[in-house]
């Protein structure tokens, strides 16, 4: 099993174009084999104004499957200019 999850630090005035897009991305990933959960829109936390999305994947090798498969299909990708700095991404893999 595999958790991924991404901080984004939107800016103030693209917080809610940001919550869009990880939303409509997260659909994207509901299509692909493999997937066990993905929360329906990022969570907030108000105090470091970040927006964190997650999923849960049966295996590793699932989770890269779905990622090429989705790079291949049309979808409108975030501006880096809406963030304040660069996304951080954490890939969790169970101890079993």
């Amino acid at each position: 099993m595999l958790i991924f999850y991404s901080t984004h630090y939107p800016k103030p005035e693209f917080e809610d174009l940001m919550a869009e897009s990880m939303h409509r991305y997260g659909e994207l990933m509901a299509t692909q084999h493999g997937l066990i959960f993905v929360a329906p829109w990022p969570f907030k936390d108000p105090e470091k104004g970040t927006l964190m999305g997650v999923t849960i994947w049966e295996s590793r090798e699932r989770f890269d499957a779905a990622m090429a498969a989705i790079q291949d299909i049309p979808h409108e990708r975030p501006s880096h200019d809406w963030e304040r700095q660069p996304t951080e991404v954490f890939m969790l893999d169970s101890a079993r």
